[in-house]
């Protein structure tokens, strides 16, 4: 077993390592003795010894104006990583609550993503119902839905099932008026506003922290996910203002 290497392992370095053991070895003994023992120079093994005071792994004597040095007790090394790891512990537990606050005032850039075709859209509408429970806010022109009818049912039927409510500003038309109908049962409060979504193709989608886009047409398909804390939090409060103008 390499007693040098081990100790390296509990945080000393290589040198203090060997000047330690050598320690160990001549029990009570000069700087010069140890430096010999361990085959280090004298001004490095003075300097090693200061060191291995400062943490604990030797100690000091003066006998007749002489300074001797002796290794701790082995059995002291335990005492020590205790008293190193207490030390540490509450250095951290001292800064923590800095630190959050540094980790607060990190900018926190928005994440954008985007997803393109059938397998994009597949992906987009899966990851606006990860979360069961939650409540979100839609725009959805009666345009889109053309271009979205698969996509469309299954995703009222599966946001149903996970409990998601969902608040919709969309046009007054024959099938959008049946599909207000069902909102009670689809866990959805549906209001007009023909005049805001006319001649449009898009799908807007508001989260607690992120907004989904969708846009569908005979030339593109491709949904734009932005999470922004601050955008979600506007597109909110746009929502909430054009849901009071809207009709029931």
């Amino acid at each position: 077993m390499n007693i040098e290497n081990n100790l390296e392992e509990l945080g000393l370095s290589k040198q203090e390592a060997i000047i330690y053991v050598s320690a160990l070895k001549l029990g009570v003994s000069k700087a010069s003795q140890i430096a010999q023992k361990s085959k280090i120079k004298r001004g490095g093994a003075y300097y090693i010894l200061k060191l291995l005071r400062e943490k604990g792994f030797i100690s000091e004597v003066i006998k007749s104006g002489v300074k001797y040095y002796s290794a701790v007790s082995p059995e002291r090394i335990l005492d020590i990583i205790d008293e190193e790891k207490n030390r540490k512990k509450e250095i951290v537990d001292g800064m923590i609550q800095d630190l959050r606050e540094i980790q607060k005032s990190a900018i926190e850039r928005p994440i954008i993503e985007i997803y393109e075709g059938y397998e994009g859209f597949k992906t987009i509408f899966s990851k606006l119902i990860e979360k069961p429970k939650q409540e979100f806010k839609c725009y959805m022109s009666a345009k889109i839905l053309d271009y979205l009818p698969h996509f469309h049912e299954q995703f009222r039927i599966r946001r149903s099932q996970k409990g998601i409510k969902i608040k919709t500003i969309t046009e007054k038309t024959p099938f959008l008026e049946d599909i207000k109908k069902l909102d009670k049962k689809e866990l959805r409060e549906t209001r007009f506003n023909d005049s805001i979504l006319e001649n449009t193709d898009i799908l807007h989608y508001i989260l607690d922290d992120s907004v989904v886009i969708i846009r569908a047409n005979k030339k593109e398909q491709m949904a734009i996910y932005i999470k922004d804390q601050n955008l979600a939090k506007l597109y909110k409060n746009i929502f909430d203002k054009e849901w009071k103008e809207s009709r029931i």
